[in-house]
C-alpha cells in the first residue's frame, strides 16, 4: 500500500502521466555514479529520462540500458 503524498506514490502517478517523477538523481550533482549494466562512470547529473519505459537510465543510452546506478 502506498501512502498518498509520498514519493513513491508521486513516482508512479508521473509515470502514468507521462510526465518525469519527482523521484529521480539530483539536476546539481557532481557526484560519481556507475551504471549497473555497463560499468561506465559519469556524473550523477548525466543520468537520463527514458520517456518511452518510464525510467532513469544510463548516460549511454540507447547504447546501454542500464536501468540501475551506484554510488562511486
Amino acid at each position: 500500500m502506498m501512502i498518498p503524498g509520498s514519493k513513491q506514490s508521486e513516482d508512479m502517478k508521473a509515470r502514468k502521466d507521462g510526465t518525469i517523477p519527482p523521484f529521480r538523481p539530483d539536476p546539481h550533482s557532481e557526484k560519481l555514479v556507475v551504471c549497473k549494466d555497463c560499468g561506465e562512470t559519469y556524473m550523477e547529473k548525466e543520468i537520463k529520462w527514458n520517456p518511452k519505459t518510464g525510467t532513469w537510465t544510463c548516460k549511454h543510452h540507447p547504447k546501454c540500458d542500464g536501468v540501475g546506478w551506484l554510488p562511486f
